[in-house]
């Protein structure tokens, strides 16, 4: 996710008066790191879940987990994503 994207997304999440699960879809999916496991992410048809691709190809399908469920939950993730920017940002 390039860095306009992260900041817009950070600066929804700032705004939020409530939990959303679609933003916390669109959270989990920016702040995805491939791994061992899971090579890829994306969120399903509906941007209600998030399907991971593994590493051999296959599918698994998870809910997001609960980023934006309370205020304080909200005020982390926009700061993991404000992080994220600065980690996408060339030297």
């Amino acid at each position: 996710m390039d860095q306009d994207t992260l900041t817009a997304l950070a600066k929804r999440v700032d705004g939020m008066t409530s939990g959303d699960n679609a933003v916390d879809v669109l959270v989990e999916i920016a702040l995805f790191t491939p791994d061992e496991r899971y090579a890829a992410i994306r969120a399903n048809t509906a941007g209600s879940k998030v399907i991971c691709t593994t590493q051999d190809g296959s599918k698994e399908t998870f809910r997001a987990r609960d980023w934006t469920f309370t205020a304080g939950h909200r005020r982390n993730v926009s700061a993991l994503l404000r992080a994220r920017t600065q980690e996408s940002t060339p030297c």
